[in-house]
């Protein structure tokens, strides 16, 4: 049996892994193909508007959304680079940013920013960094 020390440690532990969970992005992956990850400080490339003109195959759709304003864009953003490193790409076409809708209330509506994109490897090995 615990004592009432052990049951409020056990307690503030649960906590503090909620409050770690809930600061990190939520990331979504959809994997078509996958090969080994890629080392943590490779450069990942980011085409927004652009296509590569070196060919490439499609290996998966990444997700990662804000879900509140403790995570900063830019926490986002990593999340989506580690995510095509970890799947083995080379690049991220078609950064998108949208907006979830949460919920609506009388004072308004509560939204997450999510970013989006397909990791790509590209098929020559000269294009690759």
């Amino acid at each position: 049996m615990l004592n009432q020390k052990g049951v409020k440690m056990r307690i503030l532990i649960i906590m503090s892994l909620l409050v770690m969970i809930s600061c990190a992005p939520a990331i979504r992956t959809t994997v078509f193909r996958s090969y080994s990850p890629k080392p943590h400080d490779y450069p990942i490339e980011i085409y927004r508007h652009k296509m590569p003109t070196c060919e490439f195959e499609e290996l998966g759709l990444v997700n990662s959304m804000q879900r509140n304003r403790f995570i900063s864009m830019d926490e986002v953003m990593n999340s989506l680079l580690s995510e095509a490193r970890r799947i083995g790409g080379d690049a991220i076409i078609g950064l998108n940013e949208t907006n979830l809708i949460h919920k609506v209330t009388k004072y308004g509506v509560k939204r997450y920013p999510v970013l989006s994109g397909t990791v790509i490897r590209f098929t020559n090995e000269e294009c690759k960094k």
